[in-house]
This record gives structure tokens, C-alpha cells and sequence, in this order.
């Protein structure tokens, strides 16, 4: 039986030669299990011409992306949930990782949801891997660009249903120690670069929406990863998640004539 290869990082050639680009499946974390082979991430932007990474990160923060991330029709959260419910999960979330959720009352649950994971494991370093990254490619004077839109990318969470994102936020902090275990176990297997255990393990967690969150937008991914190495040396960053499967980036490239190579992945 083949050994199944494990990594995270991936060289992309195109079948008629051309230039050489990049595949990275990150994870969005500050720990230093994150981070243990940024050297070699590192010098590999440096050869590359064009940073990818999901969206825009400079956009996040932007008036555009807050007016996305809203919940429709100028409601609130402590609103909708019953006054007793909202205040129960808002001191759970506050005591269990400092988060007031409190700050953020009228965006969508499942950013508060994605926000309390962020805050749930350690922050050894002072920003997550793929934040740093494209930091790091703006310092070495590369072009940098987003796969998706603000725009493309909120669209697709207001397309899981309101009912559904507020039964997840509820869920967390009912069960937030074994959402934090979860977490820990799901950076265990990052650092062992199981690019296809993270995708089970990722597709088990969205469950009915993994059509919306993984399938439809790695298609929309690929496509727009295609036109860059077109004619550019790529180094792209995503969600390690997008990268296994049937309908994950690596199949998806390989069906448009690119062969990833599996590059060296150091366990910490």
C-alpha cells in the first residue's frame, strides 16, 4: 500500500513548463504549532512574484467588510436570543476566553463563533500564521491579492441560514471546553501536515454547509488561482481545509492540468 504523503505545502507546475508557484494550506492561529516551518514559508514568497490569500487582509478591518458582516435588517443578536439566554452565553464566552461578544452585537453569529475560536487557543505570537504571512509578503514588495472578495466571501455566510449560525453560537458555549479540545487536537493534526484529516475533520464541523463554506468556494478558488499562474509566480495561502478531498483544490488543480508536488513537511 502507497504511503500516504503528508504535508501542507505544495509546488505547482503547470504542464507546459512556465514558472513555478505555491500551495500552503494554513491554519488561523497564533500558536507556535502554527508557525514552526515559517522560514521555509518565508523563503518561498520571497522567490514568488504574487502573495494569494483568501481575501484581501488589509480589507478585514475596512467599512466595506463591517457592512458585510452585519445582521440583516439592523438587527442585534441580544435581540433576538431571550434577554436570560444571551446574558448566560455572553458571561460563558467572557470567562472561558475574555471575549465580550457584547462588542459585536450586531454581526453574524457565526463570526462570533470564528472570533471565540480564535481566542480559545494559545496566542504564543502576536498574529495569526496566514496575517503574518501576508505581512510578510507586503515587506518583501510583492504584489498581494485575495482569491475571493469582501464582497464574495460575505455573501457566502449570509447564505447559511440565520437559524443555523445562532444554534452553532449556542452550541459553543454550552460544550466551550470540548470546543476547545477539538481546537487543540485540530492544531495536533495541522502540525502533522494531514492535509486529508483536516479536511474530514473540517467537513464533519460545518456539516450541512459544506457546500457553501468548502465545495462551491474552492471552485471559485481554483478559477481565480489559475488566472494568476497564468503568468506569475504564486506563493497562495488558504484554509488547510480547501486542500483535501474529492472537490479540494489539489483534486480541482489537477483536473485543470496542474501537478502539485508535495513538498518537505518538518513535524515540530
Amino acid at each position: 500500500m502507497k504511503k500516504k504523503k503528508r504535508t501542507l505545502l505544495w509546488q505547482l507546475e503547470k504542464e507546459d513548463g512556465g514558472q513555478t508557484s505555491y500551495l500552503l494550506g494554513t491554519i488561523h492561529a497564533k500558536c507556535d504549532e502554527a508557525f514552526f516551518q515559517i522560514n521555509d514559508y518565508c523563503a518561498l514568497i520571497e522567490k514568488a512574484q504574487v502573495f494569494a490569500a483568501e481575501i484581501n487582509l488589509d480589507e478585514m478591518g475596512s467599512s466595506d467588510f463591517v457592512q458585510h458582516a452585519l445582521l440583516p435588517d439592523y438587527r442585534t443578536l441580544s435581540s433576538i436570543l431571550p434577554p436570560k439566554k444571551y446574558a448566560k452565553l455572553r458571561n460563558i464566552i467572557r470567562k472561558a476566553c475574555g471575549q465580550d461578544i457584547g462588542l459585536f452585537d450586531r454581526f453574524l453569529p457565526i463570526l462570533l463563533v470564528n472570533l471565540v475560536h480564535d481566542n480559545l487557543l494559545p496566542a504564543d505570537q502576536p498574529y495569526s500564521l496566514d496575517r503574518y504571512l501576508w505581512d510578510y509578503a507586503i515587506r518583501m514588495n510583492k504584489v498581494t491579492t485575495g482569491l475571493e472578495t469582501v464582497e464574495q466571501q460575505a455573501l457566502v455566510l449570509h447564505k447559511i441560514p440565520l437559524e443555523d449560525q445562532i444554534k452553532d453560537l449556542l452550541y459553543l458555549g454550552k460544550h466551550i471546553g470540548k470546543e476547545r479540545r477539538e481546537l487543540f487536537k485540530m492544531v495536533d493534526i495541522y502540525a502533522s501536515g494531514d492535509y486529508q484529516a483536516l479536511f474530514k475533520a473540517a467537513k464533519k464541523h460545518v456539516g450541512g454547509a459544506r457546500k457553501v463554506l468548502l465545495y462551491d468556494r474552492n471552485i471559485f478558488m481554483v478559477a481565480r488561482l489559475l488566472e494568476l499562474i497564468e503568468s506569475n509566480s504564486v506563493f497562495c495561502a488558504v484554509g488547510a481545509a480547501h486542500l483535501g478531498g474529492q472537490n479540494g483544490m489539489l483534486r480541482l488543480l489537477k483536473k485543470a492540468g496542474i501537478k502539485p508536488q508535495p513538498l518537505e513537511w518538518k513535524e515540530p
